[in-house]
């Protein structure tokens, strides 16, 4: 009698399912092999046990998903968190913007992490809260968090309660310490940035999902920054800046691409302070990359 699980570990040769009857050990079966299924951690699957000391099992089938990261594959996954830090590495407010927009796109909830924030000065304090602001006054939850004096880490696995939540961010600015702090009693390989750039070194090399006390998991993920952007027709882009979104149908001509256009209302927005400029600049950008990539396809 097959039993459900969720795949948690993705290794070589095997995969690791949680069920109901303890965590399997499970390769997958003739059958998805030559239906070529892609099976991957976050999966719902069924497996048949073939061995009871250890559990061991063979997947017979995959359930469907509700999202899917291709690189590295993960999937049902419902929250990206952005982690990016004010000093180290310096903030990046282009890779930031990269990371909520290819959020948007794999149909995740982006939420925004400020982490490292007990290396801040007042000044950083300050400057920082004005980013923060523009952040919010879109919509995007966001919280601020230090490993090292643990503030902001209550709300943050609070928010994280009953679903499958993954980060992501550039090499450095502690994804790995963070999870150390919410998972006490797993190793993680931590690595400081490296002596000749602002960038650190990536430390996690497989996905696995962490399982929550409160329910839920934590994806542990091998470098995930989406330096790939996922491909969308140039003119679907502005869907995913959702203060952009919110302008659609509001400047005096219908295809307007809000490149300066006479009549733009996006830039009566910039010009009033109501849209931050470098999220247009940001915007503008991954919408030329987008036109680019389909001239190249085509």
């Amino acid at each position: 009698m097959p039993i459900t699980g969720r795949i948690i570990e993705e290794q070589k040769n095997f995969f690791v399912v949680d069920t109901p009857s303890g965590q399997v050990t499970a390769t997958t079966s003739g059958g998805l092999k030559k239906q070529r299924t892609r099976v991957c951690t976050g999966d719902i699957v069924e497996v048949t046990i073939i061995n009871t000391a250890p559990l061991r099992g063979v997947i017979t089938t995959v359930g469907k998903r509700s999202s899917f990261i291709k690189r590295p594959a993960l999937a049902n996954c419902s929250h990206l968190f952005c982690i990016c830090t004010w000093r180290e590495p310096p903030l990046n407010l282009e890779t930031l913007d990269r990371l909520l927009f290819c959020a948007q796109v794999y149909e995740l909830q982006p939420c925004i992490v400020f982490n490292k924030i007990d290396l801040n000065t007042d000044k950083d304090d300050r400057e920082m809260h004005k980013i923060i602001n523009s952040y919010t006054a879109i919509g995007y939850p966001l919280f601020s968090t230090s490993a090292a004096t643990h503030e902001g880490i209550d709300a943050l696995v609070d928010f994280c309660a009953d679903r499958i939540s993954v980060c992501a961010g550039l090499s450095g600015v502690g994804k790995s310490t963070l999870l150390s702090v919410i998972f006490p009693d797993v190793n993680f390989r931590t690595g400081p940035l490296s002596s000749d750039s602002t960038r650190g070194i990536h430390t996690t090399t497989s996905i696995r999902l962490l399982p929550l006390r409160g329910g839920g998991y934590i994806a542990d993920t091998p470098g995930l920054a989406f330096i790939d952007l996922p491909a969308v027709p140039e003119e679907d882009v502005v869907l995913y800046f959702p203060e952009l979104a919110q302008c659609i149908g509001k400047c005096r001509f219908n295809d307007c691409i809000h490149d300066n256009e006479p009549g733009c209302f996006v830039a009566e927005k910039i010009e009033e302070g109501t849209i931050a400029p470098w999220r247009h600049n940001h915007y503008l950008k991954i919408r030329r990359e987008m036109a680019e990539r389909r001239k190249l396809y085509r």
